[in-house]
């Protein structure tokens, strides 16, 4: 058949919701299959609603095309797409490298923003193994300024400052730093010789070994709807073997919850694979540990200060897991893995921005426990 016969000139995106909860997700398409249809290229796609307006798109390098959809509860939803120029929504999911303070890479959505270590940091000696959470109450990026201001601006200041006068360049910190609450959020928590905020680790009896910082990394897409890299981790020697740890990491828009697969190369026996959240010794107590989730009020590191505590976890909804209290550790573990891809869900929200109280962070990741087991029914029509 004549290719060009195929082609038409928009398709129906039908989004069905077998759930009786409203939906407001990103699904998938495949973009070669959307572009060959309508005889265009990536970077000419329009979706609109049932009203003619635009919606948020993406096309990532993975060959994916991303929709932002709406539907009621057990409702379905219709949406066009048709060749056009792309509508230029905000880049609200992004991630980058910031060499500026020792090779962090961190990453953010409308929601949070989260951060790993990287090369230079582990040149240090510092211990610093897990996911760092920092908070946020607006939707707009805050990352990247926050460290410019912090690490380009203000440092070398401050350090010259506290040089002549003390009290002036502690001053000159605080009303600067983004471990202080300037209006739109901080990094107030505490990870250090810990897996922060669902970190992966494997677990050789009952002792967490450890992961490290990143080695490398490929951002795989960011965008208006969703960001994703691979990270690649410092090679480390656990029980004889010689071992590589692996992570894509994802996070969309107006999710509380990343995405993390992981898998280890050169694992040559079974051991235990674990995640889970730190414990803070200032306040053990509010821990739950659910039937596939592990869930934590983190006090924050002045609580006495802040008064607004972080709510962390990290969710399994795939395989047979254990959790349990280790330690200063809260943690999902699954036996007998060997080294296979796996997924699993982390996550943070603020008590100062969109979940109050423990209660509602149970009910957020039970809702999105619920989701997950229900995903949204999607069909491409000519």
């Amino acid at each position: 058949m004549n290719i060009l016969l195929a082609i038409v000139s928009f398709l129906t995106l039908e989004v069905s919701n077998p759930s009786n909860e409203y939906r407001e997700e990103v699904i998938e398409l495949p973009l070669d299959s959307v572009c060959m249809l309508l005889g265009t290229s990536s970077d000419s796609i329009r979706v609109l609603d049932r009203a003619g307006l635009d919606i948020p798109s993406q096309c990532t390098r993975d060959g994916k095309l991303l929709v932002g959809v709406y539907v009621r509860k057990g409702g379905v939803n219709n949406y066009t797409i048709r060749k056009g120029a792309t509508h230029d929504f905000p880049i609200l999911c992004d991630g980058t490298i910031h060499p500026e303070r020792k090779d962090d890479f961190a990453w953010e959505n409308d929601r949070g923003a989260y951060r790993v270590y990287g090369p230079a940091l582990e040149r240090t000696g510092e211990r610093s193994y897990g996911i760092d959470v920092w908070t946020k109450n607006t939707p707009d990026p805050v990352v990247n300024d926050r460290y410019y201001i912090e690490d380009v601006v203000m440092m070398p200041k401050v350090d010259s400052l506290r040089r002549i006068d003390r009290h002036r360049g502690d001053s000159l910190y605080r009303i600067n730093s983004y471990h202080h609450d300037h209006g739109k959020g901080f990094d107030p928590y505490k990870v250090g010789a810990s897996l922060g905020c669902g970190a992966p680790a494997l677990l050789i009896g009952d002792s967490i070994a450890m992961p490290y910082c990143f080695e490398s990394y490929e951002v795989i897409t960011s965008g208006p709807l969703r960001f994703e890299v691979l990270l690649r981790q410092s090679p480390r020697v656990v029980c004889g073997d010689t071992i590589r740890e692996n992570r894509i990491i994802r996070l969309d828009k107006g999710s509380n919850f990343n995405r993390m697969e992981v898998w280890y190369e050169g694992l040559s026996k079974p051991v235990s694979f674990c995640s889970g959240v730190v414990i803070q010794k200032e306040d053990p107590e509010p821990v739950v540990l659910g039937s596939n989730y592990v869930s934590y009020t983190d006090p924050t590191d002045q609580p006495d200060v802040h008064h607004a505590p972080l709510f962390v976890a990290a969710l399994f909804p795939n395989g047979d897991v254990k959790t349990k209290q280790l330690g200063n550790h809260a943690l999902g573990v699954i036996p007998n893995y060997q080294g296979e891809h796996y997924v699993y869900y982390f996550g943070s929200a603020w008590s100062k921005y969109d979940v109050r109280t423990a209660e509602e962070w149970k009910a957020r990741i039970e809702w999105y426990l619920r989701l997950l087991k229900n995903p949204l029914k999607v069909t491409l029509k000519k």
